[in-house]
């Protein structure tokens, strides 16, 4: 099984952080925009165990020095918001979500 990136394992620390365990990520892209430390911006979603979706964009916190998720904010009835989309749905699957 290949290892996660760099990217996915920082921001699936930062989603620990918020409480956010068991996840599946979703419609993610890396942005081409470098952070300091070599790591790339990347946008998405992640849906959680209990089948909520959030939005977010892995940054650098100038002040902390240090990553973070901004924005990151909830997604409102994310099964009709991505009712077509295959990746919601594999992400759904993954977590063993009706």
């Amino acid at each position: 099984m290949k290892r996660p990136s760099r990217e996915r394992r920082t921001i699936s620390r930062l989603l620990a952080e918020r409480g956010i365990g068991r996840h599946a990520f979703f419609l993610t892209q890396r942005e081409g925009v470098g952070l300091p430390d070599g790591v790339e911006a990347v946008s998405g979603f992640v849906l959680d165990a209990e089948g909520r979706a959030h939005g977010f964009w892995l940054a650098w916190d100038d002040q902390r020095q240090a990553h973070t998720l901004a924005p990151f904010y909830p997604v409102e009835d994310p099964e009709r918001a991505f009712a077509h989309d295959p990746e919601y749905h594999a992400a759904r699957r993954a977590l063993r979500l009706r």
